[in-house]
């Protein structure tokens, strides 16, 4: 069963299931999560880097895990897969970005197996961070020290949906109790390459 999250508010999260069944849970405020090494923060800013095979640097996708995920998507919408053997290259991109508080609930999941997409986005959010529906989140961060440390990080590469709805509730609660003002959010995407006119 695909399910699709719609993050509603900062401490909410409703599942929304394809037999219009709907779930909710609250998680629990957390005040530190794990602590890892990641680049310091910044702006939105994007680093591009080309994957053809399983074999991903760290907190990339693989290219096969996110082609299946956007086939699942696409079928689940009635949408036309590009056949194998007419597929072009790919080239998976990385953009951290960061979120204010106030843009939080204009987000919404797809658990595509694989993967957990980002089906559907705000404009004001895509205005805000440049993030685009079909990325998919590897980190969610907040309370960055400038120096590549921070008060709670939530690792979501290849995570469920609710893995990913959990660490994305937990940055906002914690970022709602120390007073800042945004998350921030590492993304990959998906970017088919074109061939050279030359």
């Amino acid at each position: 069963m695909r399910q699709i999250v719609a993050l509603l508010a900062a401490t909410a999260v409703a599942f929304i299931c394809n037999s219009d069944e709907s779930y909710a849970f609250t998680t629990p405020s957390i005040a530190h999560g794990h602590v890892h090494q990641p680049p310091s923060p910044s702006s939105s800013t994007s680093t591009w880097m080309s994957s053809a095979s399983d074999e991903a640097p760290p907190n990339i996708v693989t290219q096969d895990a996110f082609v299946t995920a956007i086939d699942v998507i696409k079928k689940d919408m009635g949408m036309e897969i590009i056949p194998e053997d007419q597929r072009p290259m790919y080239a998976i991109g990385k953009l951290v970005a960061q979120l204010p508080l106030e843009l939080v609930s204009g987000i919404r999941f797809a658990d595509c197996e694989t993967l957990t997409l980002i089906s559907q986005l705000k404009q004001s959010v895509v205005d805000a961070t440049g993030m685009q529906s079909l990325d998919t989140i590897v980190a969610i961060r907040a309370g960055g020290d400038g120096s590549g440390g921070y008060g709670y990080e939530g690792i979501t590469n290849g995570g469920s949906i609710s893995v990913t709805a959990e660490a994305y509730t937990a940055a906002v609660n914690y970022a709602m109790q120390n007073n800042l003002e945004e998350i921030e959010l590492e993304l990959n995407r998906l970017v088919p390459m074109m061939p050279s006119s030359e």
